[in-house]
């Protein structure tokens, strides 16, 4: 397994307890890494994740490790403070590749208003590994590809690599990832996992706003439709119906990051939403679901105007990459699993109005040759074998 394209979110968990304000006794905060593991010794990111009162001011520091940490991924970036949201609040911390052979530590404090200030370690891997880091030792996958849906990395000063963490059942899960195209404002691709946890019979939160994660003159802006309506819809990426289990998580399915300029009717509204409702129903399966979908430009020929008036490319096409056990129940990390274990397949669609709405292999690539039209490599972490055919009995197609 190729472990040096992944950045997002792989690192040690390390829970530092809540502290009290001194004079009113109040809770201040929590603060947590994501995952126990430490860190691959290629380059990425990782997240800290920040819960206390909504309004509340925050700090974070690099004391130890900044020469290789930072707050920012193009530059050196070691101080960073905010206020804290409802709900969790995303500090994002980025490292360089170690290529000494031994492991080693970065230090972050952190105080959360009149809090005590509480230092996080952050772990990372020299190129000879820990034990225990490498996969298939029957525990959670802890190398650079442990999210089986996050696409291989690829550098470009135009990409900003985001994850969006939810809450469920009181635990910091991760929604959903994207690799943001600011040059298009677009997400070039969002990957998620899809399983019923993240499945419900919550309402559409239906309102749009700016994703918190990146900066506002890189999105388009469309709290109300595009000026060109009903041509183009505000059409989701990730859909809001695989994201229902609760508010949150629907909520930042509304982020216009995870919308394009979509042909309305006879695709938003016809085969597009047909695609979603089948890999909902007929795809979701007791092991997890992995998905990737996409926006592709052949061309930036084509504009749709937002609410202020700034024209944004349009996508010339879309697509999605599934990833999933044949049988659906093993019980198995994928990186446990063996090639003949797992299918794939790809979906490939012009943005243009489609007579039919009926999903059939006519629509169907394989994942190997939607990676050549796009440039991304998907599911790194399988063998190139799963990618280059798909059977479309296997995904009950014709």
């Amino acid at each position: 397994m190729r472990l040096r394209y992944i950045t997002l979110f792989i690192v040690s968990m390390l829970l530092f307890s809540c502290h009290k304000d001194e004079e009113n006794n109040n809770l201040v905060g929590t603060a947590q890494w994501e995952d126990t593991a430490p860190v691959s010794s290629q380059k990425g990111n990782t997240a800290i994740q920040l819960q206390g009162n909504p309004g509340t001011q925050w700090y974070a520091h690099i004391t130890e490790g900044e020469e290789w940490c930072s707050f920012a991924l193009s530059s050196a970036t070691s101080d960073k403070e905010g206020t804290l949201i409802d709900g969790i609040t995303v500090l994002y911390v980025y490292f360089t590749e170690n290529t000494g052979e031994e492991a080693r530590n970065a230090r972050i404090s952190i105080k959360i208003g009149n809090g005590e200030t509480t230092t996080l370690t952050l772990t990372q891997d020299g190129q000879k590994k820990s034990p225990g880091t490498e996969p298939g030792t029957g525990t959670k996958p802890q190398s650079a590809n442990a999210w089986a849906e996050i696409p291989a990395y690829k550098e470009n000063p135009s990409y900003q690599y985001v994850t969006h963490l939810t809450e469920l059942n009181g635990t910091a899960v991760r929604n959903y990832s994207i690799c943001y195209d600011k040059s298009h404002k677009t997400a070039l691709w969002v990957a998620y996992p899809l399983h019923k946890c993240y499945l419900g019979s919550l309402d559409r939160t239906d309102e749009w706003i700016y994703d918190p994660e990146i900066g506002n003159e890189y999105q388009i802006y469309v709290k109300k439709a595009y000026k060109e309506y009903p041509k183009y819809d505000r059409g989701h990426q990730i859909p809001s119906a695989d994201r229902n289990s609760t508010r949150d998580m629907n909520a930042q399915t509304f982020y216009f990051t995870n919308q394009t300029p979509q042909i309305g009717q006879k695709f938003n509204q016809g085969i597009w939403q047909k695609l979603e409702e089948v890999i909902r129903k007929n795809y979701t399966c007791s092991d997890t679901l992995y998905v990737v979908t996409g926006a592709y430009f052949a061309n930036s020929n084509t504009k749709a105007t937002d609410n202020n008036g700034v024209k944004v490319d349009v996508p010339t096409h879309y697509f999605k990459v599934l990833l999933r056990t044949k049988s659906g129940m093993t019980g198995k990390w994928v990186n446990q699993c063996e090639a003949s274990d797992l299918q794939t397949i790809g979906f490939w669609l012009e943005n243009k109005a489609y007579s039919e709405t009926k999903v059939t292999k006519a629509i169907c690539k394989k994942v190997s040759e939607i990676e050549n039209l796009t440039g991304f490599t998907f599911f790194p972490g399988i063998p190139a074998e799963v990618k280059n055919d798909f059977n479309a009995i296997d995904w009950n197609l014709n």
